[in-house]
């Protein structure tokens, strides 16, 4: 499309978020909301968000450049084109603020009667008209449909048991957060009106390119079938948002719906696709970045084993620095909750010398007890955890040596299990799609 001709049509009503929303987005978010530690979580931001709110709309009024009609026309002309377009009466303030990231995130103003935007300076010097109009909806987007209220990142990273979730609820939390992004996704839709305009969009987003070097980009869906065909194991089940050409796809699916046709009336292309249609193709879209946490096994070896393979699978863990929620999450549902628990308070008073050596002491006595086989079981086993963030950092793959080395492996055995983790051959997790 030639967005020097960009007409948008208005809306023949207003959009209706009970019919916007993916449907599993809904259904998702309606399952969190009934655990404890969810409910813990959104009381704590409701109950003392003011402080909090404020202290961010200061730090945008200082360091970045408030969106009026004097200070940027031709932004200011976006926003009211957004809000018109999505029959938004309730008060939104955007904020430049100076990044080479294309970025941008949306948070309730202080007094809860509106909405604030944040938009990064690459995001505005890279993206046209159009694409600004989707990325501004976008933003909108989720706090028309209340995505604010479930604060995500707080839940992926407690800062207290209250907030702690169950490994099946960490995994239901990340699909809702990647289904919340698609529902987000097709308001941004309503105010560009054109699929290819959200396609340019996430090409300049994955690439950081101008527009000048891009093409339309019909091809990318191959990338989304390339990663599947070369992701390791877990690769993808820990992500916030979307893969960028699920994204594209789900995007089209909108646009070709029955609601998105009949709500800009007479004169549209035809619809491929009921809004059921169009939740389907999403639900299957998404679904390539699932994980099954059912399939799961939880291990089942005599007490020392089990106390050397928790050991084991929090070193793995820790190995990059930083226990990852996922990985956490994993070492419980394979060792139990009392064990992993055991190994992160053992790690905080043994310091990583003393650890290294139980590790060592109590390898020696698995492999006294056990043959070469079922201590290379054992090793590819708790290996998974190094890949179950999608990423086998060096210093994961060096730990897994040291344990190897531990279970008195070869060095040759050590390698299939390493090799093993890079083409995420570990049978027990399954990724649907």
């Amino acid at each position: 499309m030639n967005e020097q001709s960009l007409k948008l049509r208005m809306p023949v009503r207003s959009p209706e978020p009970g019919w916007i929303r993916v449907a599993r987005d809904h259904a998702l978010f309606q399952q969190l909301v009934g655990t404890h530690a969810v409910r813990n979580a959104m009381e704590q931001v409701e109950g003392g968000s003011d402080h909090i709110l404020l202290a961010e709309k200061r730090r945008q009024l200082a360091a970045s450049l408030r969106i009026t009609p004097s200070v940027s026309p031709y932004l200011h002309k976006v926003l009211q084109a957004v809000r018109k377009l999505l029959q938004l009466e309730q008060a939104v303030e955007l904020y430049v603020t100076p990044s080479p990231a294309i970025n941008a995130f949306c948070m309730p103003l202080p007094d809860g009667k509106g909405l604030l935007v944040v938009v990064t300076s690459a995001a505005v010097d890279l993206f046209s008209r159009g694409e600004l109009l989707f990325l501004v909806g976008h933003e909108l987007g989720h706090g028309i449909l209340g995505h604010l209220r479930l604060p995500g990142s707080a839940l992926l990273n407690p800062a207290d048991d209250s907030l702690r979730l169950s490994f099946d609820d960490v995994m239901k939390l990340l699909c809702w957060m990647r289904a919340a992004e698609i529902s987000a996704d097709r308001y941004g839709l309503i105010c560009c009106q054109d699929p290819s305009i959200a396609t340019r969009s996430f090409l300049k987003l994955a690439s950081g390119l101008p527009g000048k070097y891009l093409g339309a980009g019909e091809d990318f869906d191959d990338q989304m079938q390339d990663w599947v065909k070369h992701r390791i194991a877990g690769e993808g089940m820990d992500e916030t948002h979307p893969l960028l050409p699920i994204r594209v796809r789900c995007a089209h699916a909108f646009a070709e719906s029955d609601y998105f046709v009949e709500l800009f009336g007479a004169g549209a292309v035809p619809s491929r696709l009921s809004m059921e249609g169009a939740d389907e193709e999403c639900y299957a879209q998404l679904s390539e970045m699932d994980a099954d946490p059912s399939h799961i096994d939880s291990l089942d070896y005599p007490e020392q084993v089990m106390g050397f393979l928790a050991l084991a699978g929090f070193l793995l863990a820790a190995s990059d620095d930083h226990v990852g929620t996922i990985e956490y999450h994993w070492l419980t549902q394979l060792v139990g909750r009392d064990l992993a628990e055991r190994a992160r308070a053992f790690a905080g008073e043994a310091g990583y010398e003393g650890y290294c050596r139980e590790i060592s002491t109590l390898g020696a006595g698995v492999a006294d007890d056990l043959d070469r086989a079922q201590c290379m079981k054992l090793l590819q086993e708790i290996g998974i955890i190094a890949a179950v963030d999608g990423y086998v950092h060096p210093n994961e793959l060096a730990g897994l040596r040291m344990i190897g080395e531990a279970l008195r492996l070869p060095s040759h055995l050590i390698d299939v299990a390493a090799k093993d983790l890079g083409r995420g051959e570990d049978r027990r997790l399954r990724l649907k799609g």
